[in-house]
């Protein structure tokens, strides 16, 4: 039985306000999804940290935003949902890495491509294999035959972590993983702008700034062997050092301090008040002088310092 009612079908009935009706009816579901994600947010969570990390690939496709979809589907349980992703993103990252390699498949079934492209050297047997249990995976998804359809929830969850992992190793092994031990700064600038844009995109399972300090976090560690993260129960943190101002923006809100710590060439964006900024203006404190000044933050919820305060004046040198 398939009993499809999400929805209350108000021209059957006369009212005269049907919009607040809808719009209750719309408050009412979501309060129950979000009782749902309090409810299930630690097994999302769990699902998520079940996923294989493979570092950073430059090239890409099409195919990543299914691979994305794939991750967010597996992590809310859908796994069905997830093989069948998967199964496609393999085929779309199969044909990508053939059009990179100077060769037209397009036209031949996945099983041809996948062993066309081993008889040429393009990737080895090992990795095939790999492609050929993704492809199996994704047929019995989609054919959606009585074996299919008789495995229970952990079976299915297998298969999708099994599809899951087994694509991102595919996908770093032949595309290639940046070595943070040899990475340039520009490159790993890059890498951080990019993790911005994302941030601010619309796809699914995006969690905005949130996100992006993570994967900041994680990208910075690897690449410096330094972890961002205070790790100290979340007590305040101060910093006397002597800085370069960069700018003075008092155009947003709040108003803001760009200053280059001289002693590491890091930049720290501070926080300020009107008092803060009235201070700096009596100081006559200018973009381009170089100042002393402690500055204070309490770190968030990952114990990385994010707002950045200043604790008494800034001080001008020279």
């Amino acid at each position: 039985m398939f009993i499809d009612s999400k929805k209350f079908d108000y021209g059957k009935f006369a009212y005269p306000d049907s919009d607040k009706l809808i719009d209750r009816d719309k408050q009412f579901l979501k309060k129950a999804y979000l009782k749902w994600m309090q409810d299930t947010v630690n097994e999302i969570v769990a699902r998520q940290w079940e996923i294989d990390d493979i570092g950073v690939v430059e090239q890409s496709g099409d195919f990543v935003k299914l691979l994305k979809e794939a991750e967010f589907t597996y992590s809310l349980g859908a796994y069905t949902s997830a093989i069948s992703l998967v199964g496609v993103c393999a085929e779309d990252l199969c044909r990508f890495f053939a059009t990179t390699a100077g060769h037209s498949f397009d036209s031949l079934s996945q099983f041809d491509r996948v062993n066309r492209l081993v008889s040429l050297g393009a990737f080895s047997q090992a990795v095939a294999d790999k492609f050929h249990v993704i492809r199996n995976l994704r047929n019995d998804c989609l054919h959606f035959n009585q074996g299919f359809k008789q495995k229970d929830q952990p079976t299915l969850k297998a298969n999708a972590l099994q599809a899951l992992n087994t694509i991102k190793f595919i996908y770093g092994s032949i595309l290639g993983v940046v070595d943070y031990k040899t990475v340039e700064s520009s490159k790993l600038l890059g890498i951080m702008r990019k993790i911005a844009e994302e941030a601010a995109s619309s796809d699914p399972g995006k969690l905005g700034i949130d996100e992006a300090t993570i994967r900041t976090r994680n990208v910075f560690a690897n690449a410096f062997g330094v972890d961002i993260s205070m790790n100290n129960a979340g007590r305040p943190v101060f910093k006397t050092s002597i800085y370069r101002v960069d700018d003075i923006d008092e155009d947003g809100e709040p108003f803001e301090l760009s200053l280059m710590d001289m002693s590491c060439g890091m930049v720290v964006i501070v926080d300020l008040t009107n008092g803060d900024l009235a201070k700096i203006r009596e100081e006559a404190i200018n973009e381009g002088n170089i100042v002393a000044a402690t500055l204070m933050s309490v770190p968030n919820d990952l114990d990385m310092t994010a707002e950045w305060r200043l604790v008494g004046n800034v001080k001008k040198i020279g």
